[in-house]
């Protein structure tokens, strides 16, 4: 199976010159991960913003600045397996799709596990795929430092605990961007002057308003936003099965319970692309 088949044709784009809300505001609009980043009046890719950019860097505006400029990318008329192998070394998430120096598309992780492994018939069960050391946080945790346990962990989505340890939602970066909040700070700067060795020289100041915006979290715990209607699977689950419920979910992990529905694993989309090696 080629790239073309499975890949996202309609490109959603932003275009620099360009401003990091536009961006935010595609990808929330969309439930997407990520954007090219293209020339304006063109569709020559010149590199692409990630979900994660945003809280990384919360002062800046530049798209420019924001987006990662050396980029991978894949031929529409590659086998999926290319794509697959470049993904199973953990580097990528995407690949910008370029025909002829153009964005013709996109292909994620997540679109070969929706788009392709649940329609394979796999019978293998996700237990093989799962992880079973996880991060999880408690209900109560800041939603600060839930980005911080999120970014320092590498996870893009972390399992809930409530004060009894028991499993009762999940969080993504996607839940965090949403609810990112501006604030906005003015800093006065005084640049003073005056003649050198003249007691009568006139003093000059030249006073500057420096106005920076910044991206914070409000003042909320996990509880307040986390997803309390997770879609799970067991441990026998078949992969393609699992795949399946990813697929109509738009998810890129599952949680993994036993009979009691606790908590024993996560299977991630780039883990059960490894079912194709």
């Amino acid at each position: 199976m080629k790239v073309r088949e499975i890949m996202t044709d309609t490109v959603i784009s932003v275009k620099i010159p360009g401003s990091r809300a536009d961006a935010i505001k595609k990808i929330l609009k969309e439930n997407i991960s990520c954007l090219p980043v293209v020339k304006r009046g063109t569709k020559e890719l010149i590199g692409i913003v990630t979900r994660e950019d945003f809280a990384r860097n919360p002062e800046e505006e530049q798209l420019a600045l924001l987006m990662t400029r050396d980029v991978k990318t894949i031929s529409p008329e590659a086998d999926i397996r290319e794509a697959v192998e470049i993904f199973s070394r953990g580097e990528f998430r995407r690949l910008p799709v370029v025909e002829n120096f153009e964005v013709v598309g996109l292909i994620t992780v997540s679109d070969i596990v929706w788009r392709y492994i649940s329609k394979l018939g796999l019978t293998y069960p996700v237990e093989k795929y799962m992880a079973s050391k996880i991060t999880s946080i408690w209900e109560k945790t800041p939603l600060k430092v839930t980005y911080e346990i999120m970014h320092l962990s590498g996870e893009r989505a972390i399992p809930i605990l409530n004060d009894e340890g028991k499993f009762t939602g999940i969080i993504g970066d996607t839940d965090l961007l949403k609810v990112l909040e501006v604030s906005e700070s003015t800093v006065k700067s005084e640049l003073s002057g005056g003649t050198e060795g003249d007691k009568w020289g006139w003093n000059t100041k030249n006073i500057i308003y420096i106005t920076k915006k910044r991206l914070e979290f409000p003042d909320k715990v996990v509880k307040d936003i986390m997803i309390e209607k997770v879609v799970i699977v067991r441990k026998k689950t078949a992969i393609s099965e699992a795949a399946k419920r990813m697929a109509k979910n738009r998810i890129e992990q599952i949680p993994v319970i036993n009979a009691e529905g606790d908590l024993i694993g996560i299977v991630r989309d780039s883990d059960m692309i490894k079912a194709l090696l």
